[in-house]
């Protein structure tokens, strides 16, 4: 009865090791991925609406608004998440990063032309936001190319 008591009590560290890995780790970064997917979703799926400038879709610019606000809360979910970003397994994306992406999300989600502003000048800054969230993040906010963004801006 000796000779069990160990592997027992190995086998129980070693999922309770597993289960805190699971739950307080894994599954908070798998919801911020989500919230990554969905903001490219979004941006891709109302892009010609966002780059237009001209959209007063208000239940997309709340979408977007709302993104942005449980991309930024959703980083605090994530235990030692300075860390985990810099080992770069889990592709997460700087602090820093998720403040100017955020700041970048919510300038899209006000009405995106300024008055007196040209219709081609509103399209280039768009863009132009549309790719440093891009940068910022790891995802895809358009459909362009790289050198069809570097020719439009």
């Amino acid at each position: 009865m000796e000779n069990l008591t160990q592997p027992i009590v190995v086998g129980v560290i070693v999922f309770a090791l597993s289960q805190y890995f699971l739950k307080l780790i894994l599954e908070p970064i798998i919801q911020f991925r989500k919230i990554l997917s969905d903001i490219s979703h979004t941006l891709l799926f109302h892009q010609g609406k966002i780059v237009s400038g001209k959209s007063d879709d208000l239940e997309m610019h709340n979408k977007i608004a709302e993104l942005s606000a449980q991309l930024r809360s959703s980083v605090y979910l994530i235990p030692f998440y300075a860390f985990l970003s810099k080992l770069k397994i889990f592709s997460l994306p700087k602090r820093e990063n998720i403040l100017f992406a955020c700041r970048k999300l919510n300038s899209l989600s006000y009405p995106l032309q300024y008055p007196n502003e040209e219709t081609l000048d509103t399209e280039k800054r768009i863009i132009k936001i549309l790719n440093e969230i891009s940068e910022l993040l790891p995802i895809e906010t358009t459909y362009m190319h790289d050198e069809e963004i570097k020719m439009q801006t």
